[in-house]
């Protein structure tokens, strides 16, 4: 059963389209966390299924140009369910056949 996802508003088509791509990633199990992500996840108390819902239902998607291996870099900003709101930092392989998380933080 697939979630009924929100609709985000004043979303670029790139941000929209990178959005499908790392949905799909996750679906299809081709996404790496960095130890820095994994650690950040810890740090704050967070599970996998928070990420999960801040990238089902997030309130902003934007670029963050490239990152260090010339990757398309973005920033998933989103509610974790313990009511935080958290920013996650992502990689998507030129390719886009993977998904790497970078770190996540809190957005304050």
């Amino acid at each position: 059963m697939r979630l009924q996802r929100r609709i985000l508003r004043n979303v670029t088509a790139e941000a929209r389209r990178t959005l499908a791509i790392i949905r799909q990633c996750i679906e299809m199990d081709r996404y790496a966390l960095t130890a820095h992500f994994s650690e950040r996840m810890v740090q704050r108390g967070l599970f996998w299924s928070d990420v999960q819902l801040v990238i089902d239902e997030p309130q902003e998607v934007r670029s963050q140009g490239m990152d260090t291996y010339y990757r398309p870099k973005w920033i998933i900003r989103g509610e974790a369910a313990t009511g935080d709101e958290i920013e996650i930092v992502c990689a998507v392989e030129i390719d886009e056949t993977e998904t790497e998380f970078i770190t996540l933080y809190w957005d304050d």
